[in-house]
């Protein structure tokens, strides 16, 4: 296989999107603000430094160390697009694990394996288990469209974010969100304790302006 190729194998990222760089992204013009670029850039630069760890194994900046980047904005304004050449970003420069899933589609699974029986095909058993571990342990995840799960009386979805994104955290590992909630929204569908524990655990808050034909999520 062919060793760019096989770089993206196991990552979730949609395939129109591997490999895509924040220099290709620059070159979409408009589609991004430049602010939101910018930070990205700094962001990718700066991961190793946010990173490292002491002789003792203790984080050297423990203020930022686990922090990822939340891009928010209006539907169609190329959060998903940036998100996803961040991931590629540090994957190619750092050569760290990757995984990308929609937030949507992580819930799903987590309900199908708790649904499992003997009915259920071993191969797509293990194929939700493995997309599962994914989200929980790669170095960084990023999850896409946060906000658009179907929500129940339970509250499963809303528990399984919580616990998931302090999960990574406490771990030190950094989870990039995108999302069309607003930081209002965000508490009223989820709660104010999540809300504040979202503005800890990323490092950067990137509001992606107005709505842009041709751009995606």
């Amino acid at each position: 296989m062919d060793p760019e190729r096989a770089r993206w194998v196991g990552t979730g990222i949609p395939p129109r999107l591997r490999g895509i760089t924040l220099n290709d992204v620059e070159e979409m013009g408009d589609l991004i603000q430049p602010e939101a670029l910018h930070k990205a850039r700094t962001y990718v630069d700066q991961f190793r430094g946010q990173q490292d760890r002491n002789w003792r194994a203790l984080p050297t900046n423990p203020n930022i160390f686990g922090q990822g980047l939340l891009f928010a904005g209006p539907p169609n304004t190329g959060k998903t697009t940036l998100a996803s050449a961040v991931l590629c970003e540090l994957r190619r420069r750092w050569g760290i694990s990757v995984y990308q899933t929609r937030y949507t589609d992580h819930v799903s699974r987590k309900i199908s394996v708790l649904k499992a029986g003997a009915d259920t095909v071993p191969e797509q058993l293990s194929r939700w288990q493995y997309a599962i571990e994914r989200v929980e342990w790669a170095d960084v995840v990023l999850l896409d469209d946060v906000g658009h799960e179907h929500t129940t009386d339970s509250g499963y979805a809303e528990d399984t974010l919580d616990q998931l994104l302090r999960q990574r955290y406490d771990e030190g590992r950094p989870t990039l969100i995108t999302t069309n909630l607003s930081g209002t929204e965000w508490s009223q569908r989820y709660s104010k304790a999540l809300r504040s524990f979202v503005d800890r655990c990323t490092r950067r808050t990137i509001f992606v302006g107005e709505t842009l034909r041709g751009a995606d999520a």
